[in-house]
């Protein structure tokens, strides 16, 4: 909704509108009668939540940092062997990505940022951080994720020996220093281009990665102290605190080297909290469960249709926009959960040895 959101905006409202540059918004809107006001309001209101959909990406790291420790803390270290865990990433997600790289090439509908050109064929293969200026957002500015992905399953392994060596506070805290660092050498004295910062440099995120590993660290050992503490209304405020902290952070120079640490942690908590608020309503937490599960190639996927759409319903009103937007990104997570399920069969398939039951092994052999 975010990527839809830019390309049907196109800047016509202020960035980042919040409380400070919202009543010279009103001023600019100009109503004339109580129903335009209210119209301008619904439009700000609504404008100011889209305008922070970047900041779920921060979301996705911590998410990502837990999925990959919670699989291998059981057991302490991959089933087959680093190898074998390399190779079971690289088919999850090479596959899907080369895929969408070639429906940029074929399909209709699309947006594209950038020309097809000798990039593409760096993109193909991963490398989308150097340099950080011509490669970071080129072609689907939303592939920049993957380059960082890449980056950080890359240096797992020592995270993973570092995380069972110190222990989840001391790896945290560790993890923390490490990143802020980074971002302050990277932007204040270094003066490098902002994208490493973001994630052209895989350190300037550990933070939100960390604090996923931590926390499946945690869960594994203790998963009923972790949920009743998680899911406490103090620690609920604590993330509304964080996040907002967050926010404000970017403004001076020094504490933007806290920002997306501080916005992946404190969001995190609040959209557990949201989750488990969803999860009680059956269909809704099913629906969204759904979602979540293929989220992979929708993000892949989406972008340049929804700029696509996006810059053709520029001239129609808000409330116009935001129910075609999300009926036509319903179509999407549809078309995108189909294509992932079909591609993650075909990989099956043809990498993966079908299960078989101890009795038919023995049988067999």
């Amino acid at each position: 909704m975010f990527h839809f959101f830019l390309a049907y905006d196109a800047s016509r409202h202020p960035w980042l509108l919040g409380w400070a540059s919202f009543p010279a918004f009103m001023e600019g809107c100009a109503p004339a009668s109580f129903l335009q006001t209210l119209g301008c309001i619904v439009d700000g209101v609504l404008a100011a939540i889209f305008e922070r959909g970047s900041q779920g990406v921060a979301v996705f790291v911590v998410a990502s940092g837990f999925g990959l420790t919670y699989s291998l803390v059981r057991k302490g270290m991959p089933a087959g062997g680093w190898g074998r865990w390399y190779w079971k990433r690289l088919i999850r997600l090479y596959p899907l990505y080369w895929l969408a790289h070639l429906v940029c090439l074929v399909s209709p509908f699309v947006a594209l940022a950038d020309p097809i050109d000798y990039r593409f064929l760096l993109s193909f293969f991963g490398e989308r951080f150097q340099p950080p200026d011509t490669m970071f957002y080129y072609l689907v500015p939303a592939w920049w994720y993957f380059g960082l992905l890449i980056q950080l399953y890359l240096i797992f392994p020592v995270l993973f020996r570092l995380l069972l060596k110190l222990g989840p506070m001391r790896f945290l805290v560790v993890s923390i220093l490490v990143t802020v660092i980074t971002r302050t050498l990277l932007v204040d004295f270094l003066h490098a281009n902002g994208n490493y910062e973001q994630g052209a440099l895989g350190l300037g995120r550990l933070w939100e990665f960390a604090t996923g590993m931590a926390l499946a660290y945690w869960y594994h050992e203790k998963p009923a102290m972790v949920e009743e503490r998680l899911f406490a209304g103090t620690t609920f405020v604590i993330g509304v605190r964080l996040y907002v902290l967050g926010i404000y952070s970017y403004q001076p120079v020094f504490f933007h080297s806290f920002t997306d640490g501080l916005i992946g942690t404190g969001l995190t908590i609040v959209l557990a909290h949201g989750a488990r608020c969803a999860n009680r309503v059956g269909f809704v937490g099913s629906a969204l469960g759904k979602v979540g599960a293929y989220s992979y190639g929708l993000y892949l996927l989406h972008q340049p249709y929804v700029i696509y759409l996006g810059e053709r319903l520029h001239d129609q009103p808000m409330l116009l926009f935001v129910p075609t937007a999300f009926l036509s990104l319903g179509i999407m997570v549809i078309l995108c959960r189909w294509v992932e399920q079909s591609v993650n069969s075909l990989i099956t398939s043809l990498f993966e040895r079908p299960k078989v039951a101890p009795g038919l092994e023995v049988a067999r052999k």
